[in-house]
């Protein structure tokens, strides 16, 4: 029962992570909404859709158009997402394989909403995303934290394994 707790957590942390990035990135926005929720809470609630497509909006150089049209985006996904999580006939295999699906889908309609260079972008970011979640589940802590810059040469290898 705890690997299946720990998979589920890694898996709501990919697919948020892994889609947006952002939480990863953002170092420099208020420690306190990061530390006020316990690990439990945050596993299973999305992050805040406006304040992800702000930190995209600083990351990307995105314009107020793409900015609102990404937040809306965003928004659908974390209803989509939560009315998944509320569902309880769905097994988890299902729930995950749905899950990945809405996330597959929002990637989707967020590149076609960004330009060639902000999706090479918003890619490196998801690379890097999924970088520093393999380190995290293979034991690496430095994977986390001042690494997140240095890591958009290294694209290869490691992404495919776990989502």
């Amino acid at each position: 029962m705890k690997k299946f707790a720990l998979r589920f957590a890694l898996l709501a942390l990919s697919l948020s992570a892994a889609g947006f990035a952002s939480s990863a990135f953002a170092q420099d926005s208020t420690p306190a909404d990061t530390g006020s929720a316990s690990p439990a809470m945050t596993r299973h609630a999305a992050p805040d859709p406006q304040k992800q497509a702000a930190r995209l909006t600083k990351r990307l150089g995105l314009s107020d158009d793409q900015s609102s049209k990404i937040a809306t985006i965003l928004q659908n996904r974390q209803q989509q997402l939560a009315t998944v999580r509320g569902d309880s006939s769905l097994s988890p295999q299902d729930r995950r394989t749905k899950m990945r699906s809405i996330q597959q889908d929002t990637d989707s309609q967020i590149n076609t909403v960004l330009t060639p260079a902000q999706q090479t972008q918003y890619a490196n970011m998801k690379q890097q995303m999924r970088e520093r979640m393999q380190n995290a589940r293979n034991g690496n802590s430095s994977g986390h934290g001042d690494d997140s810059h240095s890591t958009g040469a290294n694209n290869g290898g490691s992404s495919g394994n776990g989502n």
